[in-house]
């Protein structure tokens, strides 16, 4: 029995988008591991991503805010930031940049957030989600 080309070469299979890698200027590579694993959750306590460094090896690596630094930018916000709100996952996908570019090794297991640079600061203080846009 002759297959068709049409049961050899299905029409598509489900696209879906390669991950975003953020690059460092040392060689390591960043990806957000929600975007590789949709049964991965970020928390403000719990962000995870994929680390590579220049040669290839890899590494799943955890980036948390502290307890205080969380309480503390949910009382200077009108509207306190939800758990998940893009925010906690953009800001410590770039505290990891940063300290690979700064340290040039891996972090340890979980990596604590304890306090934001001005910059971080202002945008927690006027980030916006999506959400927020529609109910106000």
């Amino acid at each position: 029995m002759a297959l068709s080309r049409k049961q050899a070469r299905p029409d598509r299979w489900p696209q879906t988008n390669p991950p975003i890698k953020y690059v460092t200027e040392n060689g390591f590579s960043i990806i957000r591991l929600s975007e590789i694993d949709p049964l991965v959750i970020d928390t403000p306590k719990d962000c995870h991503f994929l680390v590579q460094d220049e040669d290839g090896a890899e590494r799943e690596v955890r980036v948390g805010f502290t307890e205080q630094l969380i309480t503390s930018l949910r009382i200077r916000r009108r509207v306190p930031l939800p758990e998940s709100s893009p925010f906690w996952l953009v800001c410590a996908e770039s505290f990891l940049a940063r300290f690979l570019w700064e340290e040039d090794e891996w972090p340890t297991e979980l990596t604590l957030i304890t306090e934001l640079t001005p910059d971080e600061l202002m945008l927690a203080l006027h980030w916006r989600d999506k959400d927020d846009d529609e109910s106000g």
